[in-house]
């Protein structure tokens, strides 16, 4: 177990297979929760190579990404580092209503980024047709290969009429603190949040959980900060 404060602390990457009947091969990362300050330059350094290493197909950015001032300048930093890849997606977080949600959207698209607000974005991989939404939908697009579900905070998956294929939320920061995990979540905040997991499965469903990747408070054990790498591949 590890005790963390302050700003920096390495994360990891956790990276999951979904196995599909139908649809295209791609990878996806999602990152969530940077609560970006002044000294946030080494974690856009780290989080720079990893993207550039793991080179996701599809890159989903969860929210919460600033909470000053002069964490403002690390944020455009990163998206002008994104603004020539293809295929990258950003919704706000609760967080951002406070920074200046259209601040930071403008920044996005500037740099060529999607931002998700109320409308799904439809995009096509190798033929196959895939939707990313920043909301559930309650019906089932006609020849839609793929669905995504890209979340803020983590809703109740188990009630949707129609549930995509991966949803991935952030916002719980695995509760900073984990003096015990099990396949049932990350304790004690599991007691308090049903969603402090890392990931369970919804029928066709893969759910996936980010700890995130700051904090406002930065403190943390036992809770490694952590970036989420899918691999989707079609059943032969």
């Amino acid at each position: 177990m590890k005790l963390e404060i302050g700003y920096n602390h390495d994360f990891e990457v956790r990276e999951e297979t979904y196995l599909t009947a139908t649809g295209p091969n791609f990878t996806v990362l999602y990152l969530s929760d940077l609560h970006l300050t002044r000294w946030s330059g080494p974690t856009i350094s780290k989080l720079e190579q990893t993207i550039t290493r793991l080179n996701p197909r599809i890159l989903l950015l969860g929210g919460d990404y600033v909470d000053c001032a002069k964490g403002l300048p690390h944020f455009a930093r990163l998206m002008e580092f994104l603004a020539n890849r293809e295929l990258v997606f950003a919704v706000a977080g609760n967080h951002d209503v406070f920074f200046g949600v259209e601040r930071l959207r403008q920044l996005a698209e500037r740099n060529n980024l999607v931002w998700l607000t109320d409308t799904a974005a439809d995009i096509t991989l190798d033929g196959h047709q895939v939707r990313i939404s920043p909301a559930p939908t309650t019906e089932r697009v006609e020849g839609l290969g793929f669905s995504i579900l890209c979340l803020h905070k983590p809703l109740d998956i188990t009630t949707l009429g129609c549930p995509p294929e991966l949803v991935f939320a952030g916002h719980l920061h695995g509760s900073q603190f984990v003096f015990w995990q099990s396949t049932k979540g990350l304790f004690p905040g599991r007691v308090f949040y049903r969603w402090n997991i890392l990931k369970t499965t919804v029928g066709r469903s893969l759910y996936l959980i980010s700890k995130g990747l700051g904090d406002t408070l930065p403190i943390r054990y036992n809770c490694k900060k952590d970036v989420v790498f899918v691999t989707v591949k079609r059943l032969a």
